[in-house]
């Protein structure tokens, strides 16, 4: 049940004002403040990690019921009603990486293109091999900063979909887009942490990950398709031609600094 409201007058112990209500115009802060006890203790130390929180049991529920039409909420001016979210995305990141610790999950990266390129012949030429150690260096440094390999991942899916899906009715900005994208990479990291919850792994494992992956892509299909108010054929179809316009951007992206230091 709603407290009453009543006609008394209250004054903000934060700011000063006067006022009638349940919370002060000025500053926000509630009528009356209770005195700091054990729960608000443990209130403010979840609500570093977000379960403090209703808006992200609200959110997280909405990412895996009705991702698209929660997402063309947000994106509609409905943002109190769902989690911020790159402060999700943090959240979610910093589960993930403390789950991996505590089950002592496999999170390296030993992949190698200049391993698999020794291996085939034809690529063992002193210029193939120094294009291929670059794009390892590039590659190992990004799994070594997983924030900046998550932002990079971003920008370049948010590219690749504003392309793909330019044509259709229902159209976003790109900014618009990056927030899209910011809670996609939340809900691909709640997979991650199910997945070491259940298999004790990372998701990308090629041999227990699979059926994670599998359902992660159903879920973005999903998503699309009620963003975009589309049919599912055509937004099978649209998210191929994104892919592989994002294989193109990602490409550009790391030739790029490769003819620029062959033309110095």
């Amino acid at each position: 049940m709603n407290p009453v409201i009543t006609d008394e007058e209250h004054t903000c112990t934060n700011c000063g004002t006067t006022f009638s209500g349940r919370f002060c115009p000025q500053c926000g802060l509630k009528e009356s403040m209770a005195k700091m006890r054990l729960k608000s203790l443990l209130l403010n130390f979840l609500d570093i990690w977000g379960f403090g929180s209703r808006p992200m049991f609200r959110t997280i529920k909405d990412l895996f019921t009705r991702p698209g039409y929660m997402l063309r909420e947000y994106l509609s001016g409905h943002q109190p009603l769902y989690f911020p979210p790159f402060k999700m995305l943090v959240v979610m990141i910093l589960v993930f990486l403390t789950l991996a610790w505590l089950f002592n999950a496999d999170l390296t990266h030993e992949f190698s293109l200049t391993e698999m390129a020794k291996q085939v012949n034809g690529l063992d030429s002193e210029n193939d091999l120094k294009i291929l150690s670059y794009l390892d260096m590039v590659l190992f440094w990004f799994y070594d900063h997983l924030a900046f390999a998550v932002l990079a991942y971003q920008v370049f899916s948010v590219l690749a979909t504003r392309i793909a899906f330019r044509r259709c009715k229902v159209q976003w900005t790109v900014v618009e887009l990056f927030f899209v994208h910011i809670y996609l990479a939340a809900q691909y990291y709640i997979f991650e942490i199910a997945s070491i919850l259940t298999l004790g792994n990372d998701i990308d494992d090629a041999k227990y990950g699979t059926i994670y992956v599998v359902i992660s892509l159903l879920y973005q299909w999903l998503t699309y398709a009620q963003l975009y108010d589309i049919g599912p054929w055509k937004t099978l179809r649209l998210l191929i031609y994104k892919f592989f316009w994002y294989v193109m951007i990602v490409m550009i992206a790391l030739i790029t600094p490769l003819v620029i230091l062959a033309l110095i």
